[in-house]
């Protein structure tokens, strides 16, 4: 079994306990107090309990209750806190981090580009890659400011939402296509009001958007005047210029950009992009981050987990 797998094992065996809590708190109570047939407590008992775990498959898949459920979780599970490595977005130690194997999936991924990073650069628990838990840091550095900021997170992950969530911090997430998010809502027309917000996160979006510039302006105008955005995206080291060709092939994204929904690959001019879109641009340092969480380039070789800090001018 591939070890990102583990959460969903530990979610079938919830539901199954529910399923037959379920299944005998309603047998008992339409055989001791209604008083009903075996027959009919049987099905009706069944009934109630697929209904339940249908409903908690529901909540789990498209509401913010799989936030507030893996939180919970949380508590109980990987509760060591001796170990090796350290994830602060669940605030959990480990003696290893894990190997995703990314590069056995050959239909989403190119493996070339797993060959020059280690590996083993995940969380057991909430996935964090190594750019989650470098912000995760930055966001413990800044919490005070960060609790009296109205924050806008797109494409929110769960190792961050858990972050957020222990410090009790309250954040509006947004998202094109995950139920989950608040504001259904594309990054390239937001339809928000100019300066609604004073810190907006954006980790590893604008490689999958159409139009990146003007996914960019986008962020700048929504932004209050000295607001901050929080941005990452894949950075080809070995470029000068962003790498970008017209596909509509997977396999040909795949070649070209090491992923088959990426449309782009950014180069090493990419804090000049972000200075012509009008912010004042600097890179959070990764020398200054714990050396348990992590904090370096991979596990592909776009991953170069820099981080970049960009306040509207």
């Amino acid at each position: 079994m591939r070890k990102y797998d583990r959460n969903a094992v530990f979610n079938i065996c919830i539901k199954a306990l529910l399923f037959l809590a379920i299944l005998s708190c309603a047998f008992c109570l339409m055989r001791l107090v209604i008083g009903c047939g075996m027959i009919t407590s049987c099905a009706v008992s069944t009934a109630f309990a697929i209904a339940a775990v249908l409903l908690f498959s529901f909540l789990l898949r498209y509401t913010k209750f799989y936030y507030a459920y893996y939180f919970f979780v949380s508590l109980f599970l990987f509760r060591g806190k001796d170990g090796k490595v350290f994830c602060p977005c669940c605030n959990k130690h480990f003696s290893h981090f894990e190997d995703e194997r990314f590069y056995d999936d050959k239909s989403c991924y190119d493996p070339a580009t797993f060959t020059r990073f280690r590996q083993d650069v995940i969380c057991d628990f909430c996935r964090s890659a190594p750019r989650h838990r470098i912000i995760a840091e930055w966001a413990e550095k800044n919490e005070g400011f960060l609790k009296e900021s109205k924050i806008l997170y797109f494409a929110p992950e769960l190792s961050m939402m858990l972050w957020f969530r222990r410090h009790k911090i309250p954040v509006i997430t947004a998202d094109l296509f995950d139920h989950r998010a608040d504001l259904k809502i594309d990054i390239m027309s937001m339809g928000l009001d100019n300066g609604s917000f004073d810190v907006i996160f954006c980790n590893h979006v604008l490689e999958h958007v159409s139009d990146h510039s003007v996914a960019l302006s986008e962020l700048h105008r929504v932004l209050r005047e000295g607001g901050i955005l929080i941005i990452s995206f894949p950075i080809d080291s070995g470029s000068d210029h962003m790498r970008q060709e017209t596909t509509s092939s997977a396999e040909e994204r795949i070649r070209l950009y090491g992923q088959h929904d990426h449309l782009r690959l950014f180069g090493k001019d990419s804090r000049d992009m972000l200075e012509k879109a009008g912010f004042e641009v600097s890179t959070i340092d990764l020398a200054d981050m714990p050396e348990n969480i992590v904090p370096e380039e991979g596990p592909s070789d776009y991953d170069s987990n820099r981080i970049f800090v960009c306040i509207r001018k």
